[in-house]
C-alpha cells in the first residue's frame, strides 16, 4: 500500500468516525431535551410546574440544546452546572442503595418514589456521562464555564424565591437542602435572606463550580495530551 493509498484510508476512517459521533451527539442531545419536556409535562400534570426551574432539570435542557446546536460553550456550561450537585445527589442514592441509610439526607424523597419519580430522577444518572463525552468531541471544557454556571444558578435562585413556592424551595432558595447543611453550605442557615441568597451564589460558584472546572480542565487535558501521541 503506497503513501497516498495509506493517506486515503485514513481519511475515510476518521471521516466515518466523525459521522458516528456527530450522530451519536444528536442523539443525545434529544434524549436530553425529552427528559426536560417529560418533566415539564408531568410537573405540570401533577401541580408542580416549579419543578423544571431545578438547576438539574434546566442544565439538562441546556446540555441538549448545546448538542443538537454542536455549541461548545453551552456544553461546558451545563456540565460544570450540574457535575457537583448530580455528584451529591448520585452519593446519597448509592450510600441508600448500599446500607439502607442516606449520608445527607437529600434524596429521601426517593423512599416514597414510584416509577415516574424515578423517570423524572433519570438524568442523574446520564446528563453529566452524556454531556463529559460531547464536551470532549466538541473541544473540552471552556475554562470560564463555572462563571456563567453561577450566574445561570444566581437567576434561577431568584425565580424559585420570587415566583415559586416557598414549601418548594427550588434550588435552596428559601433555606438549605437536606444534605447541605452537612457541608461548608451550614454558615448561611441564619442568615437574611439577601446575605443568605448572595453567599448561596458565592459559595456554590467559588466552591461548587470553580473547582469542578478546574478538574475538568486538567481531565480534558490530559486526555488530549494522551491522544495526541496516539
Amino acid at each position: 500500500m503506497d503513501q497516498n493509498e495509506s493517506s486515503y484510508h485514513r481519511f475515510t476512517a476518521e471521516n466515518h468516525k466523525g459521522k458516528i459521533s456527530d450522530f451519536i451527539i444528536s442523539l443525545l442531545g434529544w434524549l436530553m431535551v425529552s427528559h426536560f419536556i417529560f418533566v415539564g409535562v408531568r410537573s405540570y400534570y401533577s401541580a408542580t410546574p416549579e419543578d423544571i426551574f431545578w438547576i438539574s432539570h434546566v442544565g439538562t435542557l441546556l446540555g441538549g440544546i448545546a448538542a443538537l446546536f454542536r455549541n461548545r460553550s453551552l456544553a461546558s456550561l451545563a456540565l460544570v452546572s450540574i457535575a457537583g450537585h448530580h455528584l451529591f445527589w448520585l452519593v446519597d442514592t448509592a450510600g441508600w442503595w448500599i446500607s439502607g441509610q442516606f449520608p445527607f439526607g437529600t434524596t429521601t424523597y426517593l423512599k416514597e418514589a414510584d416509577w415516574a419519580d424515578w423517570l423524572q430522577s433519570a438524568n442523574h444518572f446520564f446528563s453529566v456521562p452524556c454531556l463529559l463525552w460531547m464536551v470532549y468531541r466538541l473541544g473540552g471544557v471552556k475554562p470560564s464555564s463555572w462563571i456563567w454556571s453561577t450566574v445561570v444558578f444566581a437567576l434561577l435562585s431568584c425565580i424559585s424565591f420570587f415566583f415559586l413556592p416557598a414549601q418548594s424551595n427550588v434550588n435552596s432558595a428559601h433555606e438549605l437542602w437536606p444534605g447541605l447543611d452537612q457541608t461548608y453550605f451550614s454558615i448561611l442557615e441564619k442568615w437574611p435572606w439577601g446575605f443568605y441568597w448572595l453567599a448561596l451564589v458565592v459559595l456554590n460558584g467559588l466552591g461548587n463550580y470553580l473547582p469542578i472546572n478546574l478538574v475538568l480542565l486538567g481531565i480534558y487535558a490530559i486526555i488530549s495530551r494522551k491522544a495526541g501521541h496516539r
